[in-house]
């Protein structure tokens, strides 16, 4: 029985290695060998971005209704949004497709209060700072995950 099941294993094993199985004879065989477009191609892109952010860091993309009013947002990746915006560098700095510089901005994110009043007033502070920097430039909001403010 045993040398039954080696007998045929040879044989079976001559077989095949005799079709065309080897690699230059397969279809597809250079795909496996050749590199692929991957993220690192894209990163490169994008390879001046302010510290700390990476193209995979999660930003808070708004989504809107038919009335074009924003009604929640949705966590997508720096990477996404740039190439949404059409943004490409000049001069230095990040611009959007229209020419409008692109900033990056951290929203208050704390897990622990400091009172009512203060959280108050620093959530309004930021808020105008996110206002007055809309006006400037196009902002794209790093996303708080509230798992993690704790």
């Amino acid at each position: 029985m045993k040398y039954t099941f080696w007998l045929l294993f040879i044989v079976f094993g001559l077989i095949q290695s005799s079709e065309n199985c080897g690699k230059n004879s397969m279809r597809n065989s250079d795909a496996l060998t050749k590199p692929t477009p991957s993220k690192t191609m894209e990163k490169k892109r994008f390879d001046r971005l302010p510290e700390n952010i990476e193209t995979e860091t999660a930003v808070e993309k708004a989504v809107k209704n038919d009335r074009g009013e924003t009604v929640s947002f949705e966590v997508t990746t720096v990477e996404k949004i740039l190439n949404e915006l059409k943004a490409d560098y000049k001069n230095d700095k990040l611009v959007d497709g229209n020419g409008k510089e692109v900033r990056f901005y951290e929203r208050l994110c704390r897990g622990v209060s400091r009172g009512l009043e203060e959280d108050a007033q620093d959530q309004k502070a930021k808020e105008d700072e996110l206002s007055e920097l809309k006006k400037r430039y196009t902002v794209i909001i790093l996303y708080c995950d509230p798992r993690k403010a704790l």
